[in-house]
């Protein structure tokens, strides 16, 4: 028993020093009676638990943080997010490539794959609106599918952009990595919102439009069209989250600023990835302002200890 209290300590390790000395001999002693209630020792999985929920109480991912409530709001949009895009990513880049001798629309240059992943999504996404307490499960099965898929296409050499791709699998990270609260919200009307106004700036923002005599696809042209446009509406969101920060609605800016991290990522990275291209300075100035806009929040919700409660020295003195 003094062998598996020693271990069982040792698992606080994983939480901050502050949380230590406020509730690690309420952990140790909640973990005795669970093993000592089954088998005079913690199982595995209680240890797992507990070290999970320490890194989480580290990264400020907990429902009692501003960081974690942010990823709470922007899980399930996060989402919708993806299914929208999927739809956008099959209209454009799978679907309408017309030929100028035959005039008939098909599945596109690449005949891939990507149509089964955005099912996936959006099959996600009514999962989600109707069991949302799953959410993260959800999300799981969406991105997993599609990171597999992505991988096992490629080898047939049908598999979509894989610039597209890494946006739809990174919009699913606020659902699995928000923390699991008791009552989880719909929000339907924000997330369909979030979602069509994502199809609408795709929309204005690339030009994907058939050529005659040429099989375009937005898999072709969709990445840099998107890098190349991508500053205009980063400025409307670093904009937006300034905004909502200022006037103490910080946890809607924190969900705005992980919903656009993706996009503001990508629009560094794809560049970068090709020697022919440079990376636009108003895009760098955009990672740059993201990443204060993140180190900001991530500050914000380190645990920090309860303050004492105060006594009331006029009722003990009236008491005794």
């Amino acid at each position: 028993m003094t062998q598996d209290l020693a271990r069982t300590r040792k698992l606080l390790s994983f939480y901050p020093k502050a949380y230590r000395e406020e509730r690690g001999e309420e952990i140790v002693s909640t973990l005795q009676e669970a093993a000592e209630a089954r088998v005079p020792r913690a199982s595995l999985s209680d240890q797992i638990s507990v070290a999970l929920y320490g890194v989480r109480v580290r990264l400020g991912l907990t429902s009692e943080t501003m960081f974690g409530k942010a990823l709470d709001i922007a899980a399930i949009p996060g989402l919708v997010m993806g299914a929208f895009f999927g739809v956008y990513l099959l209209i454009s880049g799978d679907l309408p490539v017309v030929s100028s001798r035959f005039f008939y629309p098909h599945f596109g240059p690449f005949l891939t794959v990507g149509p089964l992943f955005y099912l996936v999504w959006i099959l996600g996404v009514a999962a989600v609106l109707e069991w949302p307490q799953y959410r993260r499960r959800i999300a799981g099965v969406c991105m997993t599918l599609t990171i597999v898929g992505e991988l096992l296409a490629k080898l047939a050499h049908r598999n979509p952009n894989i610039w597209e791709i890494a946006i739809l699998v990174s919009l699913g990270l606020p659902s699995l990595l928000a923390p699991d609260v008791y009552v989880t919200r719909r929000r339907v009307m924000p997330s369909l919102i979030v979602g069509l106004a994502t199809f609408a700036t795709l929309f204005f923002v690339t030009n994907s439009r058939v050529n005659p005599g040429f099989f375009n696809s937005f898999y072709w042209s969709g990445t840099y069209e998107i890098v190349r446009r991508q500053p205009y509406v980063d400025v409307l969101l670093l904009a937006l989250f300034a905004v909502l920060w200022i006037t103490k609605r910080r946890e809607v800016a924190s969900a705005a600023l992980i919903l656009s991290s993706p996009w503001i990522i990508v629009g560094v990275a794809y560049p970068m990835s090709l020697q022919y291209l440079q990376v636009d300075t108003l895009n760098a100035i955009a990672l740059i302002a993201w990443v204060v806009g993140m180190a900001l929040i991530v500050t914000t919700s380190r645990y920090r200890p309860r303050p004492p409660a105060s006594v009331d020295l006029s009722a003990l003195n009236s008491g005794s």
